[in-house]
């Protein structure tokens, strides 16, 4: 947690005003042209509010999620939970960022114009970076919470086909913050109160019948936090090695009936940054 609250302090001092929250800052300063070459990587965060993440987890979402903020990339911050009282699918933040101009376009803006644009820029990647901390973190589930259902499945076809899907990108990147321990109507990884072995063709069958096969266009997903035991009650956070694999066995085989690609699945962390 000391890495997220050194970020959130830093920006307190930035003096930021949200004059282009929603805007580019061409639009902002009317610049004769507007570079504009799509979005090269869009980056979505998908962060489940049912699962409790240990500082060093949180700080790994985080830390993965603000080295993607770069120009011309796209950042969309999405939490989803049980549809139980006040919870469920929601947009936390998003937002397109500018890229540089060119020489040829730098010439024929003023240059005081100019001198606004460059500031806006840094400004921009600022504003993100601060969103990206105060977003994410305030989607964690809070440790005296407890959500008993957790409707992932759901979750993944609305915002594959709803969000994901749609937007238009030369790359795009998943990252996905859950258990992925599915608790609803549908099917349940558990069983006597404790994790199950999955049997992955059976499991699709249900999801198929069900309806709930997304759309991830070709994305790249990546998971952090499966297997993730919150229970204070050291008998039953063991997790079978076996268990896990049938786990991964089922996501990997659900993203691919998705039109996605599951790159790796963190028990519960990634071993590596994300590239």
């Amino acid at each position: 947690m000391r890495l997220i609250k050194n970020i959130f302090i830093s920006f307190l001092f930035l003096g930021m005003v949200s004059l282009w929250a929603d805007s580019s800052c061409y639009d902002i300063y009317k610049t004769s042209k507007k570079p504009d070459i799509g979005i090269e990587r869009a980056v979505f965060v998908l962060i489940d509010e049912t699962t409790l993440f240990n500082q060093s987890l949180q700080e790994q979402i985080i830390k993965n999620t603000l080295s993607k903020i770069a120009p011309a990339n796209y950042i969309y911050i999405g939490k989803f939970s049980a549809f139980i009282d006040n919870h469920y699918n929601e947009k936390i933040f998003e937002f397109k960022l500018d890229i540089p101009m060119s020489s040829d376009e730098r010439y024929y803006e003023r240059k005081d114009t100019l001198s606004k644009i460059d500031k806006c820029l840094k400004d921009q990647h600022k504003y993100v970076a601060k969103q990206v901390v105060d977003g994410i973190g305030k989607s964690f589930l809070k440790p005296d919470d407890n959500i008993s259902k957790s409707d992932i499945l759901y979750a993944l076809k609305d915002f594959g086909e709803n969000v994901i899907s749609k937007v238009e990108a030369k790359e795009k990147i998943v990252i996905l913050a859950s258990d992925m321990l599915e608790n609803s109507t549908i099917t349940s990884f558990y069983s006597k109160g404790t994790t199950r072995f999955i049997k992955s063709k059976e499991e699709l069958k249900k999801i198929e019948k069900a309806d709930l096969i997304s759309n991830f266009d070709n994305s790249k997903v990546y998971i952090i936090g499966a297997g993730l035991i919150s229970s204070k009650d050291n008998n039953k956070t063991y997790r079978d090695p076996k268990i896990l694999s049938s786990l991964k066995d089922f996501w990997t085989n659900y993203f691919n009936k998705s039109n996605g690609s599951l790159t790796e699945m963190g028990q519960p962390s990634l071993k590596n940054e994300i590239q």
